[in-house]
C-alpha cells in the first residue's frame, strides 16, 4: 500500500506546510536558477516494516497508510524521532500531530475578517432640491460620472407617457454606462439624442430634473472610497411643488 493522494492532500492542508515539531515552512520558494525545494516528509507514526520504528505487529496493516498513522515533518526531525523512538512513542507523536493541527487551525481562524461592504449616505452631499435640466449635454455629463441612479416621475402616467418618460430614464442610464468609451463625436451624438427627447417631454408637458449625490463605500478589503450617484427625475410641470420659468426650474425633492 501507499498513501492516497487524498491523504497526502489532507496531511498537508491540515498541517499548514509546517513541520509539526519546529513549525519550519516544508517547501523553500525557488530561485532564479532552481525551482521549489520540498523538504518535509510524510512520516509514519507507526511503522509498516519489521523492525521499524515503533512498528507494532498487531497494528492493521489496512491503518499504515491512514491519516490518523501520518504526521507531516521536517527532515532533521523525522529522523530525530526514528532515532530516538523510546522517547517518540506512538503516543507521545500522536499528542504533537493533534496539537500541531489544532494550532494550524487556530492560526487560520484567527485572521481579521473583512468587514460587510455598506454604503452610506452624506447627509450634507443628499441634494434637496433637483435643478431642471434642458441639455442632453449636461445630463450625459452627470450621468456618465455617477456608479449608479435614482429615478422618479410623475404619477398616473398613460401609456404613451410611460414609454416617453421610461424610454429617456432608460437611455439616460444606459448612454450614462458607456459614455466614457465613446469616442468623441459618438459622444456628441448621444447628447444630441438625448436633447431631442428632453425636447420632446417638455412639448409634452415634462420638466427633467437632475443632480448627482457623493455616497460612501466602506468594507470588504478595500480602504472606504467615494462615487457619485444620479438623482433622475422627470415631472408634469402640473405637478404639486414645481417651480419653473423660462430659465430655470426645481423640483420639490431629491
Amino acid at each position: 500500500m501507499s498513501i492516497s493522494d487524498k491523504n497526502r492532500k489532507i496531511l498537508w492542508g491540515k498541517s499548514g506546510n509546517l513541520c509539526a515539531i519546529c513549525r519550519q515552512a516544508l517547501v523553500i520558494d525557488p530561485t532564479p536558477a532552481d525551482p521549489e525545494s520540498v523538504v518535509g516528509d510524510e512520516c509514519h507514526i507507526i511503522s509498516g516494516a519489521k523492525g521499524g520504528p515503533r512498528h507494532n505487529p498487531e497494528f492493521p496493516t489496512e491503518e499504515i497508510d491512514s491519516l490518523s498513522n501520518l504526521m507531516l515533518l521536517c527532515r532533521v526531525h523525522h529522523k530525530m524521532i526514528d532515532d530516538q523512538e523510546e522517547t517518540y512513542t506512538a503516543s507521545v507523536l500522536h499528542n504533537i500531530k493533534s496539537n500541531h493541527e489544532k494550532w494550524v487551525a487556530e492560526k487560520l481562524t484567527d485572521k481579521p475578517q473583512n468587514s460587510p461592504v455598506r454604503i452610506s449616505r452624506i447627509k450634507s452631499e443628499i441634494p434637496t432640491q433637483l435643478p431642471v435640466i434642458r441639455s442632453g449635454k449636461e445630463i450625459l455629463n452627470l450621468a456618465m460620472a455617477c456608479h449608479g441612479t435614482y429615478s422618479d416621475y410623475s404619477d398616473n402616467l398613460n401609456d404613451e407617457e410611460v414609454d416617453l418618460v421610461g424610454g429617456f430614464i432608460q437611455n439616460v442610464s444606459d448612454w450614462g454606462d458607456i459614455a466614457s468609451e465613446l469616442e468623441p463625436i459618438e459622444r456628441i451624438r448621444a447628447a444630441k439624442e438625448l436633447e431631442e427627447e428632453i425636447q420632446e417631454l417638455s412639448s409634452k408637458g415634462f420638466f427633467v430634473f437632475a443632480a448627482t449625490e457623493k455616497q460612501r463605500m466602506e468594507g470588504g478589503i478595500n480602504p472606504p472610497s467615494t462615487f457619485l450617484v444620479l438623482h433622475l427625475s422627470v415631472k408634469r410641470c402640473t405637478d404639486p411643488g414645481i417651480v419653473t420659468s423660462e430659465t430655470e426650474g426645481q423640483s420639490p425633492h431629491a
